[in-house]
């Protein structure tokens, strides 16, 4: 109940391709901040409907905690 040889050949190679393209390095794209930069407008904004250009705040100001509950607010003792 062996492997016949040319299974195991087989299954060899394509291991040994499997490692090789495993081990390429591929060249990784990445946003840099000139594209952050050119003020693409937001979704729905254009000329025909200028109200949606306005830049609104995603999530306001808000601390972790008030001065009433006495938490630490990284003061050192």
């Amino acid at each position: 109940m062996g492997i016949s040889k040319t299974i195991k050949v087989i299954f060899s190679l394509a291991l040994v391709v499997f490692l090789a393209l495993a081990a390429t390095k591929i060249e990784a794209r990445y946003i840099d901040y000139g594209a952050l930069h050119h003020g693409d407008p937001s979704f729905g904004c254009s000329k025909l409907h200028p109200q949606f250009c306005k830049k609104q705040e995603a999530n306001p100001y808000a601390r972790g905690c008030e001065t009433v509950e006495r938490c630490d607010r990284g003061q050192k003792k």
